[in-house]
């Protein structure tokens, strides 16, 4: 059987700074979630102002002990297939054979997603099903660098940000700030962003890994983003934007 690893999202209770459904504007808060072993068990509504990219089923990244990741947490949830071990996707009728490994590793839906898991082989790590999520005023310009890069062919994301949908519900973790560039979405732990973020800004992943608040990630993509380029900075073909992340339940198999 395939495990499925919950990682803590950190405080039990978080206020994002995101807009209202509405009216573009206002803090959204979320109620404490009854803890289990340090893990939130309540499920619901990713918040409003968000639109779903799409799911990577996978194990999370577990950062070696060395300097640069001495402030990061023993296991850390990313969709950046830069550090963790991500499954295939190969499950979509919507996708060709020859279009996977352009695609990889993105799901279309939390149901291809879990199949993946389910066919998973035996044996292998715990792993777990995430969703990202963008926030509205940010999913134009992603949908523009994936039709630039790809076309019209249907990339899960591209998809997924055509139909403007909302996120499933799930267990919300926290943001991670991420990059695209020639295809990939690459994690600002990855290039060491995090900390840069914290020498130049006062900001720190949490708990988790990831950060409790939108103001906070769109902070650091803006500062990565201001570097690209640079001897000190990223690459000049990568944008960089923030990430909402959430858990999905996987269920077990027969």
């Amino acid at each position: 059987m395939i495990g499925l690893v919950f990682l803590s999202p950190g405080p039990a209770a978080l206020v994002y700074g995101l807009p209202e459904a509405g009216n573009g504007a206002g803090l959204v808060s979320f109620p404490a979630s009854r803890m289990m072993h340090g893990v939130a068990t309540d499920e619901g509504p990713v918040p409003a102002g968000f639109v779903l990219a799409g799911f990577v089923a996978g194990s999370p990244w577990e950062p070696p002990r060395e300097k640069w990741t001495a402030t990061l947490p023993g296991s850390v949830p990313t969709v950046s297939d830069c550090l963790a071990d991500l499954l295939p996707a190969d499950r979509d009728p919507l996708v060709e054979p020859w279009q996977h490994s352009m695609f990889e590793p993105w799901h279309r839906s939390v149901r291809y997603a879990v199949d993946a898991v389910r066919h998973a082989p035996a044996g292998s790590d715990p792993i777990h099903v995430l969703s990202m999520s963008v926030p509205a005023t940010a999913a134009a310009e992603l949908a523009a660098m994936l039709e630039q890069w790809i076309g019209h062919l249907p990339h899960p994301v591209r998809v997924n940000l055509a139909h403007r949908a909302a996120p499933p519900p799930g267990t919300v973790l926290g943001f991670e700030v991420l990059g695209f560039g020639a295809g990939r979405f690459h994690t600002w732990l990855c290039y060491d962003v995090h900390s840069q973020a914290h020498d130049l800004l006062g900001i720190r992943p949490g708990d988790s890994g990831l950060l409790a608040e939108l103001h906070d990630a769109q902070r650091v993509a803006d500062m990565a983003n201001s570097k690209r380029g640079t001897e000190e900075g990223t690459p000049e073909e990568i944008t960089w934007f923030p990430a909402l992340l959430t858990l999905h339940d996987v269920p077990a198999r027969g």
